[in-house]
């Protein structure tokens, strides 16, 4: 029976599962989201029969039949089902529309996209229809809707025809931006750059300008409250630079932990830079004199990448005046208090070199160049063939050349549809429009290849382009700056995952000053929300706009967990890409087998379903408790550390497999000895030199060792200095490593499940030698396992979450540290568990709704399930304070858990290491999903003629 649609109503929250019986089939089509058939559920539903009418000319007939089989299955609250049915239309003398219907349920608060295209069947695209292939937008609220296909004139009376409509994929959108008021603050004159940087280490996001008619640049500290609607600054203090500054960027030159800046002099055709010299807290920013370095002839843009692997930024200019790029390589020393760096190499660009963007375009692990080419109308990529060494001279391949809009002035780099490749965006200063050309390029691939450029209307004469997720939906929307409308454009992403076609929605606008010539975007009030920042040439100022917007849902879940098996006792899980395809790969340790696996990603982006390629295990030392990832030789490809339980070492082994590939190969494990009982490793770079050195714990020697990296940049062997060992608590069992006092060193945090508290060790470290000050302790909870560290609050210091194991807690420390002083308010306790016997293992913290604010996770070791916690913190509270937990099935005797985006839809999924059954539970993040039912659907040409006497 054609006609039949079927519901089923519960208390419980579902989504809706569609299917239909065409009349050629008998087999019903179901949507993929499940894999039962139709049939098992027809003894359990009722049907009924809805029929609805269109007007049409009165010369037609039109038979209107809803066409669906619905089934219900229990899902996320924050999902959103669309339910396709078939339809009917007579044909007509004049092109008409067919409306396919859409019953749009679950959570309606946010605006639903979706891509579609049509299939040919008995009717043909282009004679009997428009063929469809598109975007179509549902706005929040919407409980049902349309999408129309063209349907040609015909007056014929033949049989009637049919042809499907498909859905591609589809996704839901945050809300739209809002913002106050701009605020503007002095400058010099004609600032033609903003960047910026926590000058003062205070947290707090401060404000870098070039200033190219003053020859110098400014920096403004923030001084704002956390939760402030208003910014507030102090005065700019300025310091001298070249002839022009047109452009700024801050890199650590020297690994002493503070930013430093790096300005393009476009006039004096150098480039300046200033080492940062400001205490730690200080209201007042110091610099050292500029050192200035050749460029090429009128630099007008400047970034910073490490090109070459030796963990130093080097610095990128564009010359618009001949046409090139220069690349100087960073040769300064750690901690010396002047800058050094090589001769320029320069490469060739396109006409008027514009702008620079440095981003691995090909997944190899190196930073490539795009330049934007203003004379020419196009973008260059120069892909990097530096060969990895501290000493090696930069090189890169001849230009490959895209084409863009008229004008291009500006550039930048973002995965803008979620399949783990870069792509770029131009800003076409003559064609008031931006450009988006989707990276086609294969990993691995010494050849780049884009997508023709898709554009989208801005303000008049764009000069600058930037990507930010402004509204909290995980995905990286535009904002540009107006030079000739002093606005600032905003243009919210509405691309589905996996898109072969970008999509945006039509910009909003907001007033800055006179001439806006860049843009910076940072959180500057402490609220988890993105703000801007324009530089405004002609008003000698810079603009900041708060952003006001709602962000995230009011529900944030996580779909059933999907199981993938392991090898046995798994107790480890974390992630990274081994193989260089922009997919989140998971790396699980196995304590029973002696081994370590990693599950390569196959998922589909925006799927709603993970898929992993069969487990691929390498040999570690004997009963492996903790694993980490890490590039330890600056290949551009994370390397493997294990820390082996039972041989009171760590095992590395070097990621030789090449890019793209499906089988991994490491070279053969180097084992460095520990301390007693090893089953945590943090990484962080100790000492300022660049490399990324090893941090592991020891159960009962009291103490904990760093193994400093002194591996050769492109060795195939490692290296490391013998290890160092400093004093903490009692049977130290978790080690992290973050900086908790703001001067820009990784400092060591210890939880200490014998002596119920964390130990926190201040990094002193200076001019690459390794020193700690001595520990001091604060208590928490009995038996801590586990150390989470994040910002709870919003005011720029991180706070310490930790996991309880005996008495099934969560003790939260808020940092309370002044500049020169460590301090922790008292351990606040959250009893998360939801049942009795629950056993706390691991926590970790994850932005889970989008709001802005990081949540926390936790596993139940005893109740098979980990828990959510969301954060509900207001900025700049003493009391922190988190909603109810809320919990989800897992597998047996989950050990560890960690987030991270497994489908490219830009939200943080949960990964969970099973030991009781030797599983891995993947859980995606259903914020903004949507599940589509009854696709492909079809739509019927009646071709019945009316006579006066009635139907013939």
């Amino acid at each position: 029976m054609n006609g039949l649609v079927t519901s089923f109503k519960s208390t419980e929250q579902r989504d809706l599962l569609c299917g239909y019986r065409s009349p050629s089939t008998a087999t019903p089509t179901q949507s993929a989201a499940s894999q039962l058939p139709v049939e098992k559920f027809m003894r359990n539903i009722f049907s009924t029969l809805d029929f609805s009418q269109q007007h049409l000319p009165s010369s037609h007939r039109l038979l209107a039949l809803a066409l669906g089989l619905c089934v219900s299955f229990s899902a996320s609250a924050d999902t959103t089902t669309l339910t396709f049915a078939n339809t009917t239309r007579g044909s007509s003398i004049t092109p008409v529309a067919m409306p396919f219907p859409i019953a749009r349920s679950g959570d309606l608060s946010y605006q639903t996209i979706l891509n579609y295209h049509t299939i040919d069947g008995t009717a043909h695209a282009g004679t009997d229809f428009t063929a469809g292939s598109g975007v179509l937008a549902l706005p929040a609220s919407a409980a049902n809707g349309a999408l129309p296909i063209t349907l040609s004139a015909n007056i014929g009376n033949g049989s009637d025809l049919s042809f499907q409509l498909q859905v591609d994929g589809a996704t839901g959108i945050g809300l739209a931006v809002t913002a106050a008021a701009q605020t503007a603050f002095t400058t010099g004159n004609n600032p033609a750059s903003v960047i910026v940087a926590d000058i003062n280490g205070d947290g707090l996001a401060d404000l870098i300008v070039a200033n190219s008619g003053s020859n110098s640049v400014s920096v403004l500290l923030n001084t704002t409250a956390p939760g402030a609607t208003t910014p507030t600054f102090s005065a700019q203090h300025a310091f001298a630079t070249g002839s022009s500054p047109d452009a700024v960027a801050v890199a650590d030159i020297n690994g002493d932990g503070k930013p430093d800046l790096i300005v393009a002099n476009n006039a004096s055709n150098n480039l300046s830079v200033l080492l940062n010299t400001t205490a730690n807290g200080a209201t007042i920013p110091t610099f050292s004199a500029q050192q200035t370095f050749s460029a090429g002839t009128g630099p007008s843009s400047v970034t910073v990448a490490d090109i070459n692997g030796d963990g130093k930024p080097d610095l990128i200019v564009a010359n618009y005046g001949d046409g090139t790029v220069s690349v100087l390589r960073n040769t300064t020393a750690t901690s010396a208090t002047t800058s050094s760096f090589a001769a320029q190499q320069t490469f060739v660009t396109g006409l008027s070199a514009q702008a620079v963007s440095a981003a691995d375009v090909n997944g190899d692990g190196r930073a490539d160049l795009i330049v934007a080419n203003y004379s020419d109308n196009t973008v260059s990529v120069l892909l990097n063939t530096t060969t990895p060494g501290a000493a090696s001279t930069p090189s890169f391949a001849a230009q490959h050349t895209f084409a863009t809009g008229s004008h291009p002035y500006s550039v930048t780099t973002t995965d803008v549809n979620g399949d783990g490749k870069l792509d770029l965006v131009i800003a076409n200063f003559s064609s008031q429009n931006i450009s988006v050309l989707l990276n086609t390029t294969t990993p691995g691939a010494t050849t780049p290849s884009f997508a023709a450029g898709q554009t989208f209307a801005t303000g008049s004469n764009p000069d600058f382009v930037s990507a930010a997720d402004v509204n909290g939906d995980g995905k990286p929307d535009l904002l540009v700056a107006n030079l000739l409308g002093n606005t600032l454009s905003v243009l919210l992403n509405t691309t589905v995952p996996g898109a072969t076609a970008p999509s945006f929605a039509t910009q909003q606008s907001f007033a800055t000053g006179t001439s806006p010539q860049s843009i910076a975007i940072v959180d500057i009030n402490g609220d988890g929300k993105p703000d801007f920042i324009t530089a405004n040439y002609n008003s000698s100022s810079v603009s900041v706009i708060l952003n006001t917007a709602t962000l995230g849902t009011a529900t944030a879940g996580f779909a059933t967990q999907q199981t993938f098996p392991t090898g046995s006792q798994t107790v480890f899980v974390t992630s990274a890409d081994f193989n260089g395809d922009g997919k989140t790969d998971l790396l699980e340790v196995n304590y029973g087998v002696n081994t370590v696996s990693v599950l390569l990603n196959n998922t589909a982006a925006g799927a709603s379903i993970p898929s992993f390629a069969a487990r691929q295990s390498v040999t570690s030392g004997s009963s492996p408790y903790a694993a980490a990832a890490a590039d330890l030789n600056g290949d551009g490809k994370p390397d493997l550390i294990i820390a082996n339980y039972g041989d009171n070492d760590v095992s590395v082994l070097f990621n030789t497999t090449a890019t793209g590939a499906t089988t991994l190969t490491f070279a053969s494990p180097q084992t460095f000895a520990t301390g007693n009982f090893t089953q945590s490793i943090a990484i962080a770079d100790l000492n300022g030199d660049g490399k990324p050195d090893l941090i592991v714990q020891s159960a009962t020697d009291g103490n904990i060792s760093v193994l400093l990296n002194t591996t050769a940049t492109g060795a195939a062997t490692p290296t490391f200095a013998v290890r160092q060992n400093f004093a903490v608590g009692s049977i130290a069992f978790f080690v992290a490593a973050a900086d908790v006092n703001g001067d820009g060193k990784p400092d060591l945090i210890v939880a200490n499940d014998g002596s119920n508290n964390v130990s926190v060790l201040l990094n002193t470290s200076s001019a690459g030698i390794l020193s700690f000050a001595a520990q001091q302790t604060f208590g928490v909870g009995g038996n801590p396992k586990s150390v989470a560290i994040t910002d709870l609050n919003g005011d720029g210091k991180p706070d310490i979450i930790v996991a309880n194991n005996s008495d099934n807690s969560l003790s939260l420390l808020r940092n309370t540290s002044t500049p020169g002083t460590l301090s922790f308010a008292a351990a606040q306790t959250f009893a998360a568990a939801t049942n009795s016997g629950a056993l706390f293992v691991s926590v970790t913290s994850a932005d889970v709704n989008g709001d802005g604010k990081p949540d926390l996770i936790l596993t139940d070791y005893i109740g098979k399930k980990v828990l959510r916690l969301l954060n509900t913190t207001a900025p700049g509270a003493t009391t922190l304070s988190f909603a109810a937990a809320q919990s989800f099935v897992v597998g047996t005797s989950p050990a560890w858990v960690t987030a991270a985006d497994v489908n490219g839809d830009g939200k943080p999924d949960l990964i969970v290491a099973n030991r009781g059954d030797s599983t891995l539970s993947v859980l995606l993040n259903t914020q903004y999903q949507v599940a589509i039912a009854g696709s492909p659907t079809t739509g019927t040409i009646v071709h019945d003629y009316i006579f006066a006497n009635g139907f013939e």
